[in-house]
């Protein structure tokens, strides 16, 4: 009626061996799902790197073309009117010198 401590031992040894295969196969999911993931992330991230300098070129595309609009709009505004033009520029000319006077 004697403890079995070798059969015991080997039992203990096969469950810890197939414990250790278990723990390894687990980490190589997780290591194939985590790889997986990062080159999503990673193809997630491009895309949208590339959508913002796709949208921040159109933008600046499109505030090139109102600046070349409104100045072509003073440039036509000024040669219909060049009376006007000067005097408004004079003016404001008058109106700097006096600010810039006054701050001294």
């Amino acid at each position: 009626m004697g403890i079995d401590i070798r059969g015991e031992k080997d039992e203990l040894a096969a469950t810890l061996n197939d414990a250790v295969r278990a723990i390894r196969a687990a980490l190589a999911e997780f290591s194939d799902t985590a790889a997986a993931r990062k080159t999503e992330a990673t193809e997630a991230v491009r895309k949208a790197g590339s959508r913002a300098a796709d949208q921040a070129g159109a933008l600046a595309s499109d505030a090139r073309a109102s600046a070349d609009r409104g100045v072509q709009r003073l440039s036509d505004s000024v040669v219909a009117n060049p009376l006007a033009a000067l005097a408004i520029a004079a003016g404001i000319g008058f109106i700097l010198a006096h600010l810039t006077r006054a701050e001294r």
